[in-house]
């Protein structure tokens, strides 16, 4: 399967579940490109099976670059699959919500209800366990 994973990280706890998601992926098989959200220009999406969109918590909701790429992307084609991630404090979130509904106009099929990993500092560190959470979010998307 061929994946894209589109980003951003404020204190690098994103970067951390991105990196090991993608080495989670790489180590079963799929092709894996990942790209900042703020350097993915919204009519040129990469071609893939499978888009992933990881956003920190800002306010409550994704980052402005990210909302911005959910709203004005153009998905090369109409059997795209889609997940949706974010890093939070927060333990109970609202960004997934936020997030979906910027995703679900565009027609992709949603493949997981989403990850949150949480941040148990306003810089960190990841929850414990965080690498585990990562692993079984990739399985899901295998199926």
């Amino acid at each position: 399967m061929k994946v894209c994973i589109a980003y951003e990280s404020k204190y690098g706890n994103g970067k951390k579940v991105v990196d090991h998601l993608e080495n989670t992926l790489k180590g079963k098989g799929h092709e894996v490109q990942v790209c900042l959200a703020r350097e993915t220009k919204p009519n040129a999406m990469p071609q893939a099976d499978l888009y992933i969109f990881h956003s920190p918590t800002h306010a409550g909701s994704p980052v402005g670059k990210v909302k911005k790429l959910l709203k004005k992307m153009e998905i090369p084609h109409q059997d795209a699959k889609y997940a949706l991630t974010i890093t939070s404090i927060d333990p109970e979130p609202r960004t997934l919500a936020k997030m979906e509904a910027l995703v679900q106009p565009k027609g992709m099929t949603k493949v997981t209800d989403g990850m949150h990993v949480r941040v148990t500092g306003m810089k960190g560190p990841l929850e414990d366990g965080w690498e585990e959470k990562v692993e079984a979010f990739a399985s899901e998307l295998e199926k």
